[in-house]
């Protein structure tokens, strides 16, 4: 059975979801997947990508089905196949789950180069704006605009924790029921979490056609 990833993007919260092809036909397909299927809707427009396969599906949730033993069997309805290509990459909101501590320019290298940094970490609330080229993410610690901090990230459904450092462009102050914030641009990133956050992105994106 072809492992499949279903990402939909037009809640409050995008909402990610791994499953298996049950049964496929032209112009649509079924997928069993856990219960984590229960917060997709029906008529939601999801993006599809099946393993094995270029490219991902723009498809339409057309049901949702419980096993009878705390799964689900989804029902979709293919509109379209985009390969992966280059375009612009706008900010976009995401959990984004983060680990991060103010470090030195000394601590940053080191981090980035895979040696082990001490100290107390922090973890915002995963769900942020993020590109390929930076966050924004919850923080109440009083850091300084130009600060370097070390960064810890998972990205999408990988199992892998990238390593990162980025220095904090700008502070927000705290409005409202709006926390204070932070938004920093990578100092550096690698390759492989680039190319996670770039798919991500197009991933989005194609939700929101």
């Amino acid at each position: 059975m072809s492992e499949v990833r279903i990402l939909c993007a037009q809640g409050e919260r995008p909402v990610l979801v791994n499953g298996t092809v049950a049964d496929r036909s032209d112009g649509g397909m079924s997928i069993d997947a856990s219960a984590d299927a229960a917060a997709l809707t029906t008529g939601a427009k999801v993006v599809v990508n099946v393993s094995g396969e270029s490219g991902s599906r723009r498809c339409v949730v057309t049901a949702i089905d419980g096993d009878g033993s705390g799964g689900h069997r989804i029902s979709l309805s293919e509109e379209a196949t985009h390969e992966a290509d280059k375009r612009d990459y706008p900010r976009l909101h995401a959990g984004l789950p983060i680990r991060f501590r103010p470090v030195s320019e000394d601590e940053a290298t080191r981090w980035a180069a895979g040696e082990p940094i001490g100290g107390n970490w922090s973890e915002p609330d995963p769900y942020m704006n993020f590109s390929v080229s930076g966050l924004r993410f919850d923080c109440n610690d009083e850091l300084p605009e130009g600060s370097l901090i070390a960064l810890e990230l998972q990205i999408g459904d990988e199992v892998a924790m990238w390593r990162a450092s980025a220095r904090i462009v700008r502070r927000f102050e705290a409005t409202g029921d709006r926390p204070a914030s932070i938004a920093v641009a990578f100092e550096s990133l690698p390759i492989g979490a680039r190319d996670a956050l770039s798919e991500l992105t197009l991933q989005i994106q194609e939700t929101l056609l």
